[in-house]
């Protein structure tokens, strides 16, 4: 007669490995690694990846929110339960679907800020787990909208790039609208004022309504600005930048001094245009009291209220569905990136360091 097939995953010390019976602040946590990274991913708190760490360099990409994260068994209630991605905010990095930006009446019901998938737990399947690769999907169903994200994580030996595919499911007869977007949060030790990004665009909007050229431009003081450099720690400034027109799917930030840096790569005409927060120790009040340096940097299918102001929506019929897929990956210098590939490979600006 067959053995069955064990109800835990044997233990493995080399190559690519997963584990899926980790706790983390209250929180069932899974991590993937292979020689390169390890990824943690906090299943019950919206499979947020809170950790991408880079292992030659013993670099984690990720913020760390200083006010830490807030345990699984809390139970008193945020101040606005409708604004409460702040109050449950770690840093990391989560997914935000079926809505991006604050909250809003969104198909006859209330939608959080940043939607409902970051806020709910996930289910766990492994697909793949060999010492040559290994595969995990996590799953969600929405709540106030009837949606099934479904995310599948895979890393390969010897590789420094996370493969993520992905499939929202429409589980209902009408066809709905969505905002889609990823919010991966990068803070110290790897960003820093040596830290440049990279984007292939030549368009950018500062607060939304200043439009101005990337990477040089004027900035709504009517001043000339290297919007690509990240801003300095001690510069106590915070603001949103928003990348268009992109001729592809990607975006790279490197640290020169640290020889290191992070990309992704998409589709972009499924995530056309990219949100950059930049968080310089400015809020000095609750629940950041001056001690939050971050930048994020976001794939999204829209800008901001992009409901509000009537905006083209990716629509995803009924009982249909709608894919994407990205790659995030380490970068092994702190090289000007030209270009990446669709397999995450970048080739570099030689000489002058141009940005492009």
């Amino acid at each position: 007669m067959p053995i069955p097939k064990p109800y835990f995953l044997p233990k493995r010390n080399h190559g690519c490995r997963v584990e899926t019976d980790l706790t983390l602040w209250g929180y069932r946590a899974v991590t993937l690694q292979n020689e390169l990274l390890r990824i943690t991913v906090l299943a019950d708190k919206g499979a947020d990846i809170a950790e991408f760490l880079y292992k030659p360099k013993d670099v984690d990409f990720m913020w760390a929110n200083p006010t830490g994260p807030r345990p699984q068994a809390t139970s008193y209630p945020p101040g606005d339960a409708r604004m409460n991605f702040g109050d449950f905010y770690f840093g990391g990095w989560q997914e935000l679907f079926p809505h991006g930006s604050r909250p809003e009446d969104v198909h006859g019901g209330r939608q959080p800020m940043h939607g409902e998938v970051w806020g709910l737990p996930w289910d766990v399947r492994v697909e793949d787990d060999r010492p040559e690769r290994v595969s995990v999907t996590f799953s969600v169903r929405t709540r106030l909208t009837p949606f099934v994200l479904e995310r599948t994580m895979t890393l390969t030996a010897g590789s420094p790039v996370l493969e993520i595919e992905e499939t929202a499911h429409n589980v209902s007869p009408e066809t709905l609208d969505v905002m889609w977007g990823h919010h991966p949060a990068f803070g110290a030790p790897f960003l820093g004022k040596d830290c440049v990004m990279y984007a292939p665009t030549k368009s950018v909007r500062v607060e939304l309504k200043h439009k101005t050229t990337w990477p040089v431009g004027i900035n709504p003081k009517g001043q000339q600005e290297d919007f690509s450099k990240a801003l300095p720690p001690n510069s106590r400034k915070g603001r949103m930048l928003y990348l268009e027109n992109l001729t592809d799917g990607w975006f790279a930030i490197a640290n020169k001094k640290l020889d290191v840096g992070f990309g992704m790569q998409w589709d972009a005409k499924r995530f056309p245009v990219v949100w950059i927060w930049q968080e310089a120790n400015a809020g000095r009040k609750s629940p950041m009291f001056g001690r939050a340096y971050a930048t994020a940097i976001e794939p999204f299918s829209n800008f901001p209220f992009a409901r509000e102001r009537g905006e083209k929506l990716p629509r995803i019929p009924a009982h249909g569905k709608l894919s994407a897929r990205f790659l995030a990956f380490a970068i092994p210098n702190g090289k000007p990136v030209k270009s990446v590939d669709k397999d995450g490979r970048c080739r570099y600006r030689q000489g002058s360091g141009v940005r492009i």
